[in-house]
């Protein structure tokens, strides 16, 4: 479907740009997680038509943000912390301190390279960004393109990341699926890094004493994981590792080699 009428306020217009804006904020999210940035969650807005946005100096825009944990780490201090692309001006980085009155704006730290570079570039940018955060990027504001203005342009250049509904497919949607999309995400990524973890070379045996309870709050913990992802080798890791864990804390430390559930699904996942 094609927009070549620039003063379209259809719902279809808006509903295809949030599809693709939520596209490429989704590979802009499985770069990050896949370099174990915590991703919350992200956004995409795509009323091009609208006046609210005049005052910001543009028009659709879209958006990946991390847990508080992350800001706090990487500023000292908790706050909105993450990354905000414009349909103006591309990507910046933001953080805006508790109480602290800033705006976006204030705080903004442009990438620059031009208005949709490639994911792997903006998960560079967020690298410079951890290295140095008042300093990476620019204060100075770039814009590529004015606001309001062909949409249909914009459209074509954002589908070459695809576009995601709320089921997952690739069809224009009134974008309402970010959490799905993200938790999908999120739950591969930490499939990976689980797999990763339990089959890795020369591990030790740790001694760790824990609380009954704790036991307890740890197994609560993963049977949130299996009931709550949608990620089906998630799920079965999670399950095989509550299993592991009450076995041996049923028959002894003897046990630990015993029961090993989890580590031969991750072997076969591998």
């Amino acid at each position: 479907m094609t927009y070549a009428n620039a003063e379209d306020c259809s719902p279809q217009l808006r509903g295809a740009l949030e599809a693709v804006i939520g596209g490429y904020m989704a590979a802009v999210a499985e770069v990050l997680l896949a370099e174990e940035i915590p991703v919350v969650s992200v956004s995409a807005y795509g009323d091009v038509h609208d006046p609210s946005q005049d005052d910001f100096e543009g028009d659709v825009e879209g958006s990946v943000e991390f847990m508080p944990a992350f800001g706090r780490t990487l500023l000292g201090d908790g706050g909105e912390t993450g990354l905000l692309w414009c349909g103006v001006s591309g990507w910046c980085f933001f953080h805006i301190p508790e109480g602290s009155g800033r705006s976006l704006l204030d705080s903004a730290r442009w990438m620059g390279s031009g208005l949709t570079p490639e994911p792997v570039r903006v998960a560079a940018f967020l690298s410079e960004v951890r290295l140095d955060p008042r300093e990476a990027g620019s204060a100075e504001r770039p814009f590529y393109r004015a606001p309001h203005s062909e949409p249909d342009v914009l459209l074509r250049r954002l589908e070459a990341f695809g576009a995601v509904d709320g089921d997952g497919g690739a069809e224009p949607w009134a974008w309402a699926g970010e959490d799905q999309a993200v938790a999908r995400l999120r739950s591969t990524a930490c499939r990976r890094r689980a797999v990763e973890a339990l089959t890795a070379e020369a591990q030790e045996i740790v001694d760790v004493a824990l609380h009954t309870g704790e036991l307890e709050a740890l197994a609560g913990l993963l049977a949130y994981v299996e009931g709550d992802t949608p990620d089906d080798g998630l799920r079965e890791l999670a399950r095989r590792l509550a299993r592991d864990l009450a076995l041996r804390a049923r028959d002894g430390v003897e046990s630990v080699d015993e029961h090993r559930e989890a580590f031969s699904y991750a072997e076969e996942q591998g």
